[in-house]
């Protein structure tokens, strides 16, 4: 007997029986809110919670009313990585003994990104006068620029003025343009430093003669004073002569 107490005493106890336990209620939520570019390597992220369940875990849920294949699972909280823009909300919920509960909803908004775009002064360069102004011409409220000229130098002006070394080189020049939402695009052009002593049409034609005509229209050997012409491979013609 209790300390205190004699047989007979009378003395009273609570006891609580299993019958009365209030398990929590298995339930589901759903949240998120979401922003991506639609060009970024980035999904968004909706997380799904469960409470009072045990796993594994069966739910469906739906995009803009639109249900998605159903998903079994063991990880709480359940992340869905998605690009698809739209209002996410459950549409059933169960665990492993009973059905559930669900609330809760979440949102992913997919934002156009920027258009990375310029034009240089000029695509070739002498090395007598190496220099180039580069023109933004980016669609897109743009906040910030990036420049690399190629030559291990670098701009954050919206239009730049750089002078390249005084030698023959090619350069790759990138842009990276970003907009008030923070998403980006990035672009890039070549730019050619010569020599004085090159042809810069001839450079960037990059055309090859495939036969040399005279005025009747037969192949020549380019006798001196007549006139003659070269077929090229682009399908121009173009007209010489040879001065004696």
């Amino acid at each position: 007997y209790p300390i205190g107490l004699n047989q007979g005493d009378y003395f009273s106890s609570t006891t609580l029986s299993a019958s009365e336990f209030i398990p929590p209620p298995v339930q589901a939520f759903i949240s998120g809110n979401d922003t991506i570019c639609n060009n970024s390597n980035m999904d968004a992220e909706v997380k799904i919670s469960f409470g009072g369940a045990t796993p594994p875990f069966t739910f469906i849920y739906a995009i803009n009313g639109i249900n998605q294949p159903p998903v079994t699972t063991t990880v709480n909280p359940y992340i869905i990585n998605t690009s698809e823009e739209g209002s996410y909300t459950l549409v059933s919920f169960s665990d492993a003994n009973t059905s559930g509960s669900i609330s809760g909803s979440a949102m992913v908004t997919v934002l156009e990104p920027p258009t990375a775009l310029f034009n240089p002064s000029f695509d070739t360069l002498s090395t007598l006068f190496p220099s180039v102004q580069l023109n933004d011409m980016s669609t897109g409220n743009i906040v910030s620029w990036q420049w690399d000229f190629g030559d291990w130098n670098t701009s954050s002006q919206s239009n730049p003025y750089h002078t390249y070394p005084a030698l023959i080189a090619v350069y790759q020049i990138y842009l990276i343009v970003i907009d008030d939402f923070s998403c980006t695009d990035t672009t890039s052009r070549t730019i050619t430093v010569l020599g004085p002593s090159i042809s810069i049409e001839e450079l960037s034609t990059k055309k090859e003669p495939i036969k040399v005509i005279d005025l009747l229209g037969r192949e020549t050997k380019r006798t001196k004073n007549e006139p003659f012409f070269y077929i090229f491979d682009d399908g121009t013609v173009e007209k010489k002569i040879t001065i004696e």
